[in-house]
């Protein structure tokens, strides 16, 4: 004969361990959900857990409220199970698309916990002080946390890691030329409003900038490594100073746009607009190079290997290269060439929106860190410069971890879906155990109950 309190005890734990395996499961998957379908994961085209991260605050919350009239330990319980499924799922699904998520995910385990921390402590402080009320005074300054520029700081400080640049050991020196409101923004220095890029600021902190708006021989003497984006209609005689200190050694990086789409709020004609189309080819042709437009591409998505690891390129209706002497080569990436001019070297870009910042950067005032940044465009013209100069280097800002190209999203998913399908089936088990359980004690209760009444009898 069972009794009954012998009983109770195994029936409790696996109706408590179900329910715990029902909840992580629900939170990992509301969690994938939200950052899936609302924060659309695959358009970002990261193999990072941010976006998911973003969505982790809000889901404590609502798991503190739901579990507050629990005891703690299976508070605890359930918020461990769901921070752990929510990481496996997340993390397989980044795997499966290119990146390496493991401490991210332990980042993120230990911002989540602390937001639980925070979370649970007003929820049960609240509840035990004023009971409904108190409770809804616990969520409003939960909530405010949330909202209140600022307040999340610490979260995202632990769980997004290093975001922005860090000090470089040096900086060399480099020449840039431009006729694109990169230094000094669009309506000039005498404007407060007007800023310098953000992709100027970027180069600025990989190399000790000089901008110049004259080429010649002086000029040019001044050093050996030169970024030539965009320029103005050159003079003939600047155009023989450039070939001259080529062919004497100097290194230079050319950004020509066939279709330059780079907007302007300058009416048409303003000789502070940048120039449509690229003015260098009579420098180009005496190189043995040719400059021309693709019809029908617009954005490009591109990537490039450093000796880090892979770097994302935007690039906006890039022409293409043709060359037309041994001097110049032009790869299976008709937008770029490389030219041996003399003693020096040039390499081309048919590309100078790629410096644009709406290009690469998220438009807040953090776009350019690393947690917001949608390519890694300067980071990238900061890479060619160094292989111009010869020189190997980390770059300012830390690295992003991109979505694979070619990788599957069904086969992700599936993935990410695995534990959540995992924790579902020990829930559907138990469940399904403990109503069996169930039965078989009512059967033994009646059939002893009947025994009873027979001796009675």
């Amino acid at each position: 004969m069972l009794s009954h309190r012998s009983g109770r005890k195994p029936d409790d734990f696996r109706r408590s361990a179900g329910w715990l395996f029902g909840g992580a499961a629900a939170f990992a998957a509301a969690e994938l959900t939200a950052g899936l379908l609302i924060g659309r994961f695959f358009e970002w085209g990261r193999a990072e857990a941010l976006l998911f991260f973003a969505f982790r605050p809000w889901l404590l919350l609502v798991a503190a409220l739901l579990m507050a009239r629990f005891g703690w330990r299976r508070r605890l319980a359930f918020y461990l199970g769901a921070l752990v499924a929510a990481g496996l799922c997340e993390s397989l699904l980044l795997l499966a698309l290119g990146g390496e998520p493991w401490v991210e995910m332990l980042r993120g385990w230990s911002a989540g916990m602390m937001m639980v921390v925070a979370f649970d402590l007003l929820v049960q402080l609240g509840r035990r002080s004023g009971g409904r009320i108190g409770q809804a005074v616990a969520t409003l300054l939960s909530v405010l946390i949330l909202v209140v520029p600022g307040a999340m700081r610490p979260y995202e400080a632990l769980a997004l890691g290093r975001t922005g640049s860090r000090p470089v050991a040096t900086r060399p020196p480099l020449l840039l030329m431009t006729g694109l409101p990169l230094v000094w923004g669009e309506t000039g220095p005498f404007d407060r409003q007007s800023r310098p890029a953000a992709a100027y600021r970027s180069l600025q902190e990989e190399f000790a900038v000089r901008p110049i708006d004259y080429l010649d021989a002086r000029t040019l003497a001044q050093g050996r490594l030169l970024l030539l984006a965009q320029p103005r209609a050159l003079e003939p005689r600047e155009l023989v100073a450039i070939d001259a200190w080529v062919r004497q050694g100097g290194n230079m990086l050319i950004l020509a746009d066939p279709d330059l789409v780079w907007p302007s709020h300058l009416p048409p004609g303003d000789v502070r607009r940048p120039p449509r189309v690229s003015r260098l080819a009579p420098l180009l042709f005496h190189w043995g190079l040719a400059l021309a437009p693709v019809s029908g591409q617009r954005l490009v998505v591109d990537q490039v290997r450093d000796h880090e690891g892979v770097r994302r390129l935007t690039l906006a209706a890039p022409g293409r290269f043709v060359a037309a002497a041994p001097s110049c080569r032009v790869g299976s990436r008709v937008y770029l060439a490389a030219c041996a001019i003399g003693r020096g070297r040039a390499w081309l870009v048919a590309d100078a929106d790629l410096l644009h910042d709406e290009m690469w950067a998220a438009p807040t005032p953090r776009g350019a860190e690393r947690h917001a940044r949608l390519a890694d465009n300067p980071l990238i013209v900061a890479f060619w410069l160094d292989r111009l100069a010869g020189v190997e280097r980390e770059r300012a800002a830390p690295m992003v971890a991109w979505q694979r190209p070619g990788a599957s999203r069904g086969r992700a998913l599936l993935l990410a879906a695995g534990p959540i399908l995992f924790l579902l089936t020990l829930f559907a088990v138990l469940w399904a155990f403990r109503r069996r359980l169930t039965g078989l004690s009512t059967g033994l209760s009646a059939e002893h109950g009947m025994d009873h009444l027979q001796n009675r009898a």
